[in-house]
């Protein structure tokens, strides 16, 4: 492609830091450039092959597109790039690779042009090459064009207009306009960035809060990676819109069970108590090596009476009790401050409730031990004949209280715990503070609802659950933390 004929200037310039500035007095470090010679006449080809003479410094605009060969291969992406070097650099978007850190603060980046504009943060001031000209200012900045965005504030220019056709409002920033909108031109509590998914009215109060909101309306954000979804032939892979989604179904399908025969598939609650389940099978199994192995080395034919072992085993006891002539060892270290408060504290916490004994003891269970043997209810002769005896231990019969059976008793509970100005109380039916007048429509009984709670979290379940209402999630934070406040204040 030939390029248009241009012509310089035949005196000399100064540049200085990679930009064309005039000469100035004083004693920074330039380069002086000498100006190249003039340019001879050359011919610009048109499109259909025949040529035409034209004067030098004549302007040619190419028609030609740019071709982007370099395809990014993530799915569901289809950016195309001229170079590979910036397709590597898009595709770190996608792997979450930031490979430039920054050595002062250890910040990272997808590019290294955006490390070297963050390295400007760590300059001086005075290290800023341009600086305003106007009186009482000084201020400096990195490039031409922030420099010319702070004179239009000089000069009182606002280039920001508003696009509603009845309104002439204007301002000098972009934010300034955003605010203008949302205050002037929409509906009240609109903040400035607004979710432009279909059936989505939310907004935020920045760009990033708005960019990770954006990630729910992705309905591939999680997949499950449990072997069986997978996917594979003739069966499609699962994907969840939320976190709390997949979490449900792993819980559902695929519950952390135990792989050990001789727990026949036992399932825990959570994760963290199958990994604690599994760290005693590994116990046992070192254990049960090293009993092999001791048994094979002093092995006494005289005596084979089995050595007698400590509940829990011997292995993992890393937490040893400190006290001089204390030799107890614990498994964790709540065995062990329970070990010092009973054992060298003296602590008796645990009390037993008859009246006629009152009697105290340091651990739970040998309360409940002292109440089965010393406190437990008599039996019949007709009990005894008939079994009493057996294994299968006697359930008291269930005791009714008519408070427990009517409310009474959560009421009289939920009055006390009023007084405390963490508590609030359900504001159902009287909901025009947490619902818009669109959607308070209030359908069944409006009696006063009784529910006492003090999370923004238990409300929002309990509105969902009982009243059947869906509250937005901030609009309940913002009502319990104003409630809670005028509470407080009152």
């Amino acid at each position: 492609m030939m390029a248009p004929s241009a012509s310089f200037p035949a005196q000399s310039s100064t540049v200085l830091l990679g930009k064309r500035k005039e000469r100035s007095s004083n004693n920074s470090i330039v380069f002086h450039l000498s100006s190249p010679p003039p340019l001879p006449e050359t011919t610009i080809f048109s499109g259909n092959g025949s040529g035409k003479d034209t004067a030098a410094g004549s302007s040619f605009a190419p028609t030609e597109k740019v071709i982007k060969p370099y395809i990014c291969t993530f799915e569901g992406c289809k950016k195309t790039y001229a170079k590979p070097s910036r397709l590597n650099e898009h595709f770190r978007s996608h792997t979450g690779d930031r490979p430039y850190v920054c050595i002062t603060c250890s910040r990272t980046y997808l590019r290294e042009s955006h490390l070297q504009a963050h390295n400007r943060s760590h300059l001086p001031n005075s290290a800023r090459p341009f600086e305003c000209d106007e009186n009482d200012c000084g201020k400096r900045f990195w490039t031409s064009q922030h420099l010319q965005v702070h004179m239009r504030l000089h000069r009182g220019e606002k280039s920001f207009k508003c696009t509603e056709p009845s309104c002439n409002a204007s301002f000098a920033k972009h934010h300034q306009l955003r605010s203008h909108i949302c205050t002037t031109h929409s509906p009240p509590g609109t903040k400035p960035y607004l979710c432009e998914h279909s059936n989505c009215s939310k907004s935020f109060d920045t760009n990033q809060k708005l960019s990770s909101h954006m990630k729910t309306h992705d309905a591939k954000r999680y997949s499950c990676t449990h072997p069986s979804c997978m996917g594979s032939k003739g069966v499609n892979a699962l994907y969840f819109q939320t976190w709390s989604s997949l979490q449900e179904h792993m819980r559902i399908a695929h519950p952390p069970t135990c792989p050990h025969p001789s727990c026949n598939g036992r399932i825990f609650k959570q994760q963290s108590g199958l990994r604690l389940h599994l760290k005693v099978h590994d116990q046992k199994d070192v254990e049960t090596q090293i009993l092999c192995d001791n048994d094979s080395e002093h092995s006494d034919p005289d005596n084979d009476r089995p050595k007698k072992r400590r509940r829990g085993g011997e292995i993992g006891r890393d937490w040893a009790c400190e006290i001089e002539g204390c030799d107890k060892d614990f498994k964790s270290k709540k065995g062990l401050m329970s070990h010092h408060k009973v054992s060298h504290l003296g602590r008796r916490n645990f009390v037993c409730p008859h009246e006629s004994c009152k009697r105290a003891f340091g651990y739970k269970h040998i309360l409940k031990n002292h109440l089965d043997r010393v406190h437990a209810p008599e039996t019949s002769d007709e009990d005894d004949f008939t079994g009493s005896n057996s294994d299968v231990p006697d359930i008291a019969p269930a005791t009714f209280d008519i408070d427990d059976i009517t409310g009474v008793t959560y009421r009289d509970r939920s009055q006390q715990q009023l007084l405390d100005k963490d508590f609030l109380c359900c504001p159902y039916p009287h909901m025009d503070t947490l619902l818009s007048a669109s959607d308070l429509i209030i359908e069944g009984s409006s009696k006063q609802c009784l529910y006492v709670f003090r999370r923004a979290y238990d409300l929002r379940r309990h509105l969902k659950a009982e009243h059947s209402l869906e509250v937005d999630k901030e609009v309940v934070e913002q009502y319990v933390r104003v409630t809670k406040k005028d509470k407080s204040t009152s």
